[in-house]
């Protein structure tokens, strides 16, 4: 599915010393003309190593908006932008944007239904195909509420087709909210709907329903993938494929934790989906949420660890912040997180969004 991103360029305001960033959207679709301004920008500008620009840098008119580098992520839409690229005067940095809620299953079930088409049954062809079903076409697969049945099996299920998949549905649920930039848009059915080419066949997504959506945990953890591969030590991993297994890893992450509300949500009780409050004697629903919440958290730390970036947003990244003493406006983090499963959700729940750590780490 195409996709866009945000590439974020490092301004420096003159006597102040004061950094802050000029942020362009780019995308398979853009105008051309920002390839030739990005290689002016290296030209002039100290790297410590090669840079290159990826092949869709291509964009054109002024920036979609300015701001530091502690208020990016406030400035984003979860699930719209995977990638986001920041080019510092020393060096490009690939952030990964991940969302970091984990009650998703009834922003699917309710609110989103994927049908898939073959390619042969679309308009596909000429300059500017609709990439329209024929009306008498049947979709090789639906998704739709019914594939949430609990428990959840079939392509719902760990390892199934929306473990991965519910990144680009959510996603392309939030273009029809917000205002689609890739993608063919229909708004003339009962519902908007986005077709998109997905190989050699055609996704229709149906936006049902977007009061779930609404209620969508904003929270952003930012990645620094090339940091990831670099501190796993795999030299034969290009940028690219570090994207694709962090998209991948946290995709799966999340649905573990999606898929646990969901079954708490119907009160299936035996030991597969066992409470995750481990400190609480009768768990409530929320107290669900915020446990899984937390323990999302906890696995991105102990998965990618210092790669996690402290100007995260929300209370994410706020926990980050405190666990590592580190300040909001750089790239690393001091150290690299020691939550425990007890302790991430405690942070989590007391620690303020805009948390800004003080010279010594405060215990609560």
């Amino acid at each position: 599915m195409d996709s866009d991103a945000l590439v974020c360029f490092q301004q420096t305001r003159r006597g102040t010393g004061e950094r802050w960033y000029k942020v362009y959207r780019v995308g398979v679709d853009s105008p051309d003309g920002f390839v030739d301004r990005m290689g002016e920008y290296v030209r002039q500008t100290h790297f410590d190593g090669p840079v290159t620009a990826p092949h869709w840098f291509d964009t054109g008119g002024g920036p979609a908006m300015q701001c530091r580098l502690a208020e990016l992520g406030e400035k984003l839409v979860p699930f719209s932008t995977a990638d986001v690229f920041v080019v510092t005067h020393r060096t490009v940095r690939p952030l990964l944007a991940v969302p970091m809620a984990v009650d998703i299953v009834p922003v699917l079930a309710e609110g989103i239904r994927t049908r898939e088409y073959a390619g042969a049954d679309c308009d596909t062809d000429g300059d500017d195909p609709s990439l329209a079903p024929a009306p008498d076409a049947t979709p090789t697969r639906v998704v739709d509420a019914d594939a949430f049945d609990p428990p959840l099996s079939g392509a719902a299920a760990s390892g199934g087709r929306i473990e991965w998949f519910h990144l680009f549905a959510l996603q392309a649920a939030y273009r029809l909210a917000v205002g689609p930039r890739t993608g063919v848009v229909e708004t003339g059915g009962d519902h908007p709907t986005m077709r998109v080419r997905d190989g050699d066949g055609v996704l229709c997504l149906d936006l049902l329903d977007t009061g779930a959506l609404k209620r969508i945990d904003r929270d952003l953890l930012f990645l620094d993938y090339a940091l990831d591969a670099d501190a796993g030590g795999d030299a034969d991993r290009s940028v690219d494929e570090s994207l694709t297994l962090a998209l991948r890893d946290t995709a799966r992450l999340r649905w573990r934790y999606a898929s646990h509300l969901w079954h708490v949500r119907h009160g299936e009780t035996d030991e597969r989906f066992a409470s995750i409050a481990r400190n609480k004697t009768e768990p409530t629903y929320a107290d669900e949420r915020a446990a899984a919440r937390g323990a999302f958290l906890d696995a991105l730390c102990e998965a990618y660890g210092a790669s996690l970036a402290p100007f995260s947003t929300g209370v994410a990244g706020a926990a980050l912040r405190w666990e590592t003493g580190t300040r909001a406006d750089t790239f690393s983090l001091n150290e690299a997180p020691s939550f425990t499963h007890d302790s991430v959700a405690e942070v989590m729940d007391r620690v303020d969004p805009g948390y800004v750590p003080e010279k010594r780490k405060k215990r609560f």
